[in-house]
């Protein structure tokens, strides 16, 4: 009662500001100190390696102080008095100690993030220097050295940040609900700023943001739905850009494209077709504003990538011949990234392997909810009518990465009537140059990936079936095009909160089943057998927050119990089993200072 009373208090002189103007800008004065808070502790983590990684501890905390002291000087441009000036960046700070209490509850049961998102996390933020020692080797972690050496490195460097500062790993996923709350803020202000009202620039901000894969990735150290957000708000500060040009808007249009580069290759790549279709939306429409466009741009990926991304793009060049190795390679080092192989093989549905990937996309789309090939292989994928699932079918949606019908039920169904609107947009909307440019841009940007069908390789095609009812609502009064748009962004909604309902569901009963075993064997006091299979530095990390003394098996252990680790049906769970003290002959791993204190 009290958070919700607070909240109001926030928002209240924001979204009850005068004009639409007013609260657009209040919006992105809240959006600017997010993403100041994200890049600044980027920024900061990076300038303590290179003074030998003193005062890594005040990272976060100076950070955010700098993000909020700049959101305040530009609250008083808002035109409000008083403290209400500051209400955009109490609002951010809200946002931020939100998303650190609901980080603080679940554990990431992710298996890429458990796997090798952690092991770079605690690597950074104990004492490999990135900068200095790029290639260092990782004695605990060989098997994902790979990654951890040569990815992008921008939420493990919050995340390492959070964690030095507070002791608890598991606040860095923070990152993940800053990212969603700023990309709804930015769709909602750039919204008001072509001409929406507010109820339906707030309800195409909420489809927008709450794209189910950000939702699916949001209590873990998964990236995807970090980029995903980014993205979309670089997008809708760039719409308010071209609107009308201010430092504020260029700041958000920076921030947001070195969160885009720095969390994943990817998003390095849709980024350069969003910054070639603003390009040609200057030359086309706008053209008096294409050199301050290009030199932002320019700057943006400049500074995204050789400096703030220095490690791995830089460091990735010098030693490995190529900025994105190892997914591309070099004549000298080729490409050691088996991810189209170890897709292939392993993660796409067993009727699909032979087929292209524009089929594998067709299919999945119209598929009947499933993870295949898991929980059990060999598994095909099945097609469905739309609007066909049923309840059973939603169960699917507990992994964190689905894969047939990843984006909802109902989607497929609602993309074919979002084809129909788009193709009546093209014929009557004054604005269906901007709709067209920016669908063609979606579609383009899905296909520089080859694993695009996969949802979480392609998390903007969620976009697209919400794309024309957002351009619908911004220019039309007529009956029947509002009653279809509205209609659209319903259904759309309704299918975004059904994934997010079912698997958030799925991390409260999970991350509470980890936490009364873990509890149960800290109580015990008794030492542990525990085989960690892949989650070696993850699961190690929690034993020690814990305090629980345990031995570390190489092998399966017979008669053991499964901790909760991950998803139902996927491989290679941790193992433990609890011992006597005279059975414990082996030298025992004694509960040492707490590498993520239990939270």
């Amino acid at each position: 009662m009290e958070y919700g009373i607070g909240i109001y208090f926030f928002l209240y002189p924001m979204f009850n500001a005068p004009d639409n103007a007013a609260t657009s800008r209040s919006c992105w004065i809240t959006v600017l100190v997010l993403g100041a808070f994200i890049c600044l502790t980027q920024a900061a983590v990076m300038l303590s390696m290179l003074i030998g990684s003193a005062g890594m501890v005040a990272a976060a905390p100076l950070s955010l102080a700098i993000a909020l002291v700049v959101g305040i000087g530009y609250g008083r441009s808002t035109g409000v008095r008083g403290w209400r000036q500051a209400a955009p960046a109490l609002l951010a700070l809200t946002i931020v100690l939100v998303g650190i209490a609901i980080s603080a509850f679940y554990y990431d049961l992710s298996w890429d993030g458990q796997q090798y998102h952690q092991s770079g996390i605690y690597a950074l933020a104990g004492d490999w220097n990135a900068l200095a020692k790029p290639l260092r080797a990782f004695e605990h972690s060989q098997s994902t050295e790979l990654w951890v050496r040569h990815y992008p490195k921008g939420p493990w460097y919050f995340a390492a940040a959070i964690f030095d500062a507070t002791g608890y790993v598991e606040w860095g996923k923070s990152i993940n609900i800053i990212a969603l709350a700023a990309s709804g803020l930015g769709v909602f202000a750039a919204a008001l700023d072509y001409g929406l009202t507010r109820l339906r620039a707030a309800m195409v901000a909420l489809v927008f943001a709450l794209n189910p894969v950000v939702m699916s990735e949001l209590t873990t150290f998964l990236v995807d739905g970090v980029m995903a957000a980014s993205l979309l708000l670089t997008t809708a500060a760039l719409f308010s850009y071209f609107r009308r040009p201010t430092a504020l808007l260029a700041w958000i249009v920076f921030f947001a494209s070195v969160i885009s580069i720095n969390a994943k290759f990817t998003g390095l790549i849709f980024l350069c077709v969003i910054f070639t279709a603003a390009a040609v939306w200057c030359i086309w429409r706008q053209r008096d504003r294409l050199k301050w466009y290009l030199a932002l741009s320019a700057t943006s990926l400049i500074l995204g990538t050789c400096v703030l991304g220095y490690n791995p793009y830089v460091t990735n060049t010098i030693y490995r011949h190529n900025p994105l190795y190892p997914a591309f390679g070099s004549a000298a080092f080729p490409s050691k990234d088996e991810l189209q192989h170890d897709i292939d093989k392993f993660e796409t549905p067993s009727n699909l392997i032979p087929r292209n990937r524009i089929y594998r996309l067709l299919y999945v789309t119209f598929g009947r909810p499933s993870n295949a090939p898991y929980p059990h292989r060999p598994t095909d994928a099945e097609l469905m009518w739309p609007f066909a699932a049923t309840i059973s079918d939603l169960h699917f949606y507990d992994y964190h990465e689905t894969r047939v019908a990843g984006f909802g039920p109902w989607f497929s169904g609602f993309a074919i009537f979002a084809i129909v609107l788009f193709l009546w947009g093209l014929f009557h909307s004054p604005a269906r140059g901007a709709m067209a440019l920016v669908a063609a841009t979606i579609v383009f940007s899905l296909l520089t990936s080859s694993v695009f069908w996969w949802p979480r390789y392609g998390p903007q095609l969620w976009l697209l079936p919400a794309l024309p009812a957002a351009f619908v609502l911004s220019a039309t009064v007529k009956r029947w095009d509002t009653i279809a748009a509205w209609t659209l962004l319903c259904g759309l909604l309704a299918n975004a909160l059904i994934v997010a309902g079912v698997h958030l569901a799925w991390e409260t009963r999970s991350t509470l089943t980890l936490r009364s075993q873990l509890n149960e064997l800290a109580q015990a006091g008794k030492p542990v057998e525990v085989f960690f299979p892949v989650f070696a530095v993850s699961g190690q990390g929690r034993m020690d927050a814990w305090q629980i003394r345990y031995i570390r098996r190489l092998k399966a252990i017979p008669d053991s119990k499964e901790l909760m680790s991950v998803v139902e049906g996927y491989p290679r769970p941790i193992q433990y089993r609890v011992i006597s003290e005279a059975k414990a002959t082996t030298a025992l791993h004694p509960a040492s200072a707490p590498a993520s204190a239990p939270n």
